[in-house]
């Protein structure tokens, strides 16, 4: 397997000739598609071009579904043929990183709203407990303690 690839993106495939040799004009890429396949009319031969003078060549597909794509390649000057797999899936490793990076990006969004919420709701406990620190009057603790110490004992009878 050469690899995992994204169905509807183009795959790059490289062929090293024999002895690195250099000059070949028919060397060709067959594409066989998931079903195993070869699929002449959507996927014609593709004749691969040679990088510079360096026995390298080099054509492209683009799958149109998901599954194992084979290619084999050939050349009538050359004997033997390369045969080489690719799988393609709905993802690739930069779509999935690019998920990442969303769901990363979401997360700290998501944080932020919470930390806010936290706040709101600490700002909600600390007013509703100034609420329940008064009486049903409306008269606070110190309203209350003020109220005692203004009492005039002198006034009250002994008891005992």
């Amino acid at each position: 397997m050469q690899g995992v690839f994204k169905i509807n993106e183009a795959i790059d495939v490289t062929y090293q000739a024999t002895k690195a040799t250099s000059g070949l004009v028919d060397v060709t890429m067959q594409i066989y598609d998931e079903s195993r396949t070869l699929d002449g009319v959507n996927f014609p031969d593709v004749v691969m071009t040679e990088i510079g003078a360096t026995g390298r060549y080099y054509g492209s597909f683009t799958p149109d579904a998901e599954g194992v794509w084979t290619v084999m390649i050939d050349s009538a000057a050359k004997s033997g043929k390369v045969v080489k797999t690719f799988l393609v899936t709905a993802h690739n490793i930069d779509s999935i990183g690019d998920a990442i990076v969303a769901i990363d990006s979401t997360m700290a969004k998501d944080a932020t709203v919470a930390k806010d919420a936290t706040v709101a709701k600490d700002a909600t406990v600390a007013k509703d407990a100034t609420v329940a620190k008064a009486g049903a009057d409306g008269d606070t603790l110190k309203d209350i303690s003020d109220q005692i110490d203004n009492i005039d004992v002198s006034a009250l009878p002994m008891i005992g």
